[in-house]
């Protein structure tokens, strides 16, 4: 049931033949929702192991309050953005100094966590197996009715790990029109991101080991959403939606590095910090649909990305949302996505080329493509408890070989992306 009138909406849930035919915000209902989430990268990567839980208040006067709180752990290896070697790599974090402020940074070589002085083996991805932290977040909503058909949402969101910390605020209006079949919303968010290394701020550019500059680092955000949602039938809705973000401050990896290689043998030469631009504006432009047929629902959506690094992506996805007896269902998904390479991305250099202002090894910015594979299903135990879950597989797919690359290069796994699987399980209970 994607959108009719109140009076086709009340009739048609009635007579519904499964559960999940029925509205999921009841007005004066409370939503309590918990989830587990583990997620887990091949080659013993990162791991995450996430939880999360959330509460909904739907008041009559149409007011909707929510609140979560998410804490998850994250362990396991990263890529430092080095190449393979054929020979033993050590790795060595900058040194301690002073900074601005007469502050004394970290000493990294004895400290404990990530990012400090590890070896890696011949022919082995170059990863910071010391990688270990944990993240607490915190998120809070309100949605009013202003007036007829128009609705005030505001809300924040602060999150704190070891070495980083957010805090956003954000605020939306969203106008129903013509009998709401017609919403138009418009959306602004603002985000305040500061990063404090393990080991201290290093000097972009700089040779691998040599001293921090600085502490913390600082990066703002500003995010603007304008869309329209029309129902085109009662069983059938379309979205379109225009999104531009502005990002200016710090965005260079700290514990990221670049090699320099040798250009006649390709092998590593000397290793330097990493250096990104201190601006990326965003723009994207997202279009989805649903289409109900029964008690099934077809989801498909689209989304074109471009930003001032260089990265251009479109993302397609698709899901079937079906039915199983009077209380379950199954909803198989499939998404695609592609991206072109940042304009200063580059897997190394060699010696002889002057260093650009920019560069960068994150897979992350390189050109790739890569899919999605999930599977979702829930099921009614009662009229008020819901159990559900899900599972995902993501296989990131790029350039890995360079025949032309210099010596070993041309024979050496350059692309550092990643696959992963994903695990959610979680219970929702409804007070009416």
């Amino acid at each position: 049931m994607l959108g009719s009138s109140p009076a086709a909406a009340e009739a048609e849930a009635a007579s519904a033949t499964n559960a999940y035919d029925q509205s999921a915000s009841e007005v004066g209902s409370v939503v309590a929702d918990t989830a587990l989430l583990v997620y887990q990268e091949d080659d013993h990567r990162v791991r995450a192991i996430e939880s999360e839980t959330g509460l909904t208040w739907n008041a009559p006067s149409g007011m909707i309050v929510s609140g979560k709180f998410t804490y998850d752990t994250l362990t396991g290896a990263t890529p430092n953005g080095a190449i393979r070697s054929r020979y033993e790599q050590t790795f060595v974090p900058p040194r301690k100094t002073r900074f601005i402020g007469g502050g004394l940074g970290i000493n990294p070589d004895t400290h404990t966590g990530a990012s400090g002085r590890y070896t890696v083996a011949p022919n082995q991805l170059p990863v910071d197996k010391g990688f270990k932290d944990h993240r607490e977040a915190y998120d809070l909503g309100v949605t009013f009715p202003l007036a007829d058909g128009l609705k005030l949402s505001v809300g924040g969101a602060a999150s704190s790990e070891t070495d980083f910390s957010s805090y956003s605020a954000r605020a939306s209006l969203a106008k129903d029109m013509w009998g709401k079949n017609t919403t138009l919303s418009l959306g602004f968010n603002y985000e305040r991101d500061g990063v404090r290394p393990f080991t201290g701020v290093p000097r972009a550019l700089s040779y691998m080991g040599d001293r921090i500059v600085g502490g913390a680092k600082v990066k703002q955000i500003y995010s603007l959403v304008v869309g329209v949602t029309q129902v085109l039938t009662p069983r059938w809705l379309i979205q379109l939606n225009y999104s531009y973000g502005d990002s200016r401050g710090y965005h260079t990896d700290p514990y990221k590095i670049f090699t320099l290689v040798d250009v006649d043998t390709g092998d590593p030469f000397f290793y330097i910090y990493e250096k990104r631009p201190d601006r990326r504006e965003r723009s994207s432009i997202y279009g989805a649909t649903k289409f109900a047929l029964g008690s099934a629902v077809t989801d498909a959506s689209v989304r074109w990305y471009h930003d001032s690094w260089g990265v251009n992506a479109m993302t397609y996805a698709v899901s079937e949302h079906a039915p199983v007896g009077h209380a379950g269902y199954v909803e198989p998904g499939l998404r695609f996505y592609r991206q072109t390479a940042a304009r200063f991305f580059a897997p190394y250099l060699g010696i002889d080329v002057p260093t650009p202002p920019f560069v960068s090894a994150d897979s992350r910015l390189s050109r790739f493509r890569a899919w999605t594979f999930s599977l979702k299903a829930g099921a009614h135990l009662t009229s008020r408890l819901e159990l559900y879950g899900a599972a995902e597989r993501y296989v990131q797919e790029g350039r890995r070989f360079d025949r032309s690359a210099p010596g070993v290069l041309a024979q050496t796994d350059l692309f550092n992306g990643t696959r992963s699987t994903s695990l959610i399980s979680g219970l929702r209970y409804t007070w009416r």
